[in-house]
């Protein structure tokens, strides 16, 4: 009897392994020229599977086996590109930003937990939803002060409500509010050690949280096991961010060397969002954007010769765009074009918004380079862009997670 059973149970899981097999997603691109940005040089006309949502394979075999095939015709394939700053607080910007070929993004700064959200639909299994790494509401000295309105954290968080009548948090309340973000499930914490540069009311050569409040901010973040992004401009910001022990610091325009050495030995990354400050008023321009124009040039200028440090020093630079993707908003293809002017080659451009930026990000493990066992997270183009990264805007197929969201081969 025994014997009986051991019997149908094999045959049971080999029915099952069967229906899985049956089941599983398998999809086939012939002829694809590979651009690996871990990789100096392209590989032609090569054969990739992917398989339940991973790369299983790239070779120049074609493969014989069953499943959805697409012929590229001598496409140009890339990892999908990757935006390591970003503000989605919607559905419609989450697809924008993908039909672009961005198919990872860290959030950071939203209100009401809208990256959190974003990121569990793309968890569920849909296809028009990029990864999202969410950071949710930022650490301040004053959030009540901060432009724009982010006191929605208090009705968030309740239990909080008591800060909101602080002139600072101090240090036991950054810890507080980095246990509430936490509380949220989020994947960074983000903090404020210089003040905003978009609003004339702030300088952003001035501090935010004090250097108390910030390594109690990180401690604490630390603890949690959640990396930390500090928003800093000044060297006095950004060294007290990377004592604190920050992964990445956002911004960064007016650093010096000596800053910027200081980041390399303490393994910092550096996301500069310069296209942000190359974008000059239109003819519809508020008078604060005017008035803003001069401070925002200085920071384009300044930002320019910092990037141009840090690739000499060898400090990682990352793409981060500091868009929402609403209408016609900048992408992060945008800020790879802008650090290529500062003196990076266009493969390492490229690979600032792929295998480097995943690698700054801890998800190199899934993301940012075309091998097997990574996500099958793909885009491909007409031609090269690494002879003209312009192609990058003329994406004719995204793959998100194995799965097309967007198809525009040509006939």
């Amino acid at each position: 009897m025994k014997t009986r059973v051991v019997a149908v149970l094999l045959v049971l899981v080999a029915a099952s392994s069967l229906t899985f097999a049956q089941d599983s997603q398998t999809l086939i691109l012939e002829h694809a020229n590979i651009v690996n940005p871990l990789s100096d040089a392209p590989v032609l006309n090569q054969t990739i599977v992917l398989r339940d949502g991973k790369i299983q394979s790239i070779s120049s075999v074609p493969a014989r086996l069953p499943g959805e095939r697409i012929d590229l015709r001598g496409a140009w394939v890339l990892p999908g590109l990757i935006d390591a700053h970003v503000h989605l607080e919607g559905i419609d910007a989450a697809q924008r930003m993908l039909s672009l070929g961005i198919t990872a993004a860290r959030s950071m700064l939203v209100r009401g937990y809208a990256d959190v959200g974003l990121r569990a639909l793309h968890i569920r299994g849909d296809v028009d939803i990029p990864t999202i790494l969410a950071a949710g509401y930022p650490v301040l000295a004053s959030p009540v002060r901060f432009k724009p309105d982010i006191s929605a954290i208090f009705l968030d968080h309740p239990a909080l409500d008591d800060l909101r009548k602080l002139e600072r948090i101090g240090p036991d309340g950054a810890r507080r509010i980095v246990q509430a973000i936490a509380g949220r499930h989020v994947d960074w914490i983000k903090v404020f050690a210089n003040e905003r540069a978009g609003v004339l009311e702030t300088d952003p050569s001035t501090r935010n949280l004090n250097d108390e409040e910030l390594r109690a901010a990180v401690e604490e973040a630390t603890r949690l096991g959640l990396p930390t992004a500090a928003h800093a401009y000044s060297d006095e910001g950004v060294m007290a961010a990377v004592n604190a022990g920050v992964r990445t610091i956002e911004h960064g325009s007016l650093i010096t060397e000596p800053t910027l050495k200081l980041m390399k030995d303490r393994g910092v990354c550096f996301v500069p969002t310069l296209y942000g400050f190359s974008i000059t008023p239109g003819p519809n321009a508020s008078p604060q954007e005017r008035a803003l124009e001069p401070r925002v040039k200085l920071l384009l200028d300044r930002g320019r010769r910092a990037v141009a440090i840090a690739g000499r020093l060898g400090v990682p630079v990352i793409a981060g765009s500091d868009s929402g993707y609403v209408g016609d908003e900048p992408s992060v293809i945008d800020e790879v074009i802008q650090l290529a002017s500062t003196g990076l080659s266009n493969l390492e451009a490229i690979r600032s918004a792929t295998s480097l930026s995943a690698e700054c990000l801890f998800i190199s493990s899934a993301k940012g380079a075309l091998k097997p066992g990574l996500d099958a997270d793909l885009v491909a183009y007409p031609d090269n862009p690494v002879k003209d990264l312009a192609v990058l805007r003329k994406p004719i197929l995204v793959i998100n997670g194995g799965k097309v969201f967007l198809r525009k081969l040509p006939d």
